[in-house]
């Protein structure tokens, strides 16, 4: 779905059918294409037809997850099932979902995404990512999660206390903490622009 809105003083745009972020109208990457200075392409050699019906079931959980999260609308998927008792087991609310937000670096926009879930417990907010992965990459996670922190408090004004990876798929059901490391995330953002430097 494409959106236009404004945030923290700039206008985001999102193309949904050529996965495009403009910034300012200015195209820029996205977070997820951020994260491939370090980790490539992590599905190589998996063959096409796997992968795409992977994506879709991952579209589906999320979109069925983020339907309940906004309406309260039940769903079939197993998936929903132990989201729910993720919920009520750690006792977290969910304040947002499919936030959009822009990533700066020295106030120049560098990129922007949507992050999974805002979400609260204890008066502190803190943010989800879910993952349908067969296995979940935690350093992978680290990474997203930390980039999105620092996106959504440049953008939001609101610190993020704590991060956690949310991993569903059919039986599994983990609620994961993932260290808060801002140099890390921050030190990815640097090689990442410095590998555009070097490419102009």
């Amino acid at each position: 779905m494409d959106y236009s809105l404004v945030l923290h003083g700039h206008t985001l745009e999102y193309i949904d059918e050529d996965h495009l972020y403009l910034v300012d109208g200015i195209i820029v990457t996205s977070i997820t294409q951020l994260l491939k200075v370090k980790f490539g392409n992590k599905y190589d050699g998996i063959n096409p037809a796997t992968l795409q019906a992977a994506a879709d079931k991952g579209t589906e959980v999320h979109e069925a997850i983020e339907r309940y999260c906004k309406t309260g609308e039940g769903s079939d998927l197993l998936e929903v099932r132990n989201f729910k008792f993720l919920r009520d087991k750690y006792g977290f609310t969910v304040l947002a979902s499919e936030v959009p937000v822009i990533l700066s670096r020295n106030d120049e926009p560098v990129a922007a995404g949507r992050l999974d879930l805002v979400i609260g417990k204890d008066g502190e907010i803190g943010l989800g990512d879910i993952k349908r992965t067969s296995t979940l990459d935690k350093e992978y996670l680290a990474y997203q999660l930390n980039l999105y922190r620092i996106a959504y408090q440049q953008c939001y004004g609101e610190e993020i206390k704590f991060l956690r990876g949310i991993h569903l798929r059919e039986d599994t059901r983990k609620y994961v903490t993932i260290p808060i490391n801002e140099d890390m995330a921050l030190g990815l953002v640097d090689e990442y622009l410095a590998k555009e430097k070097s490419n102009e």
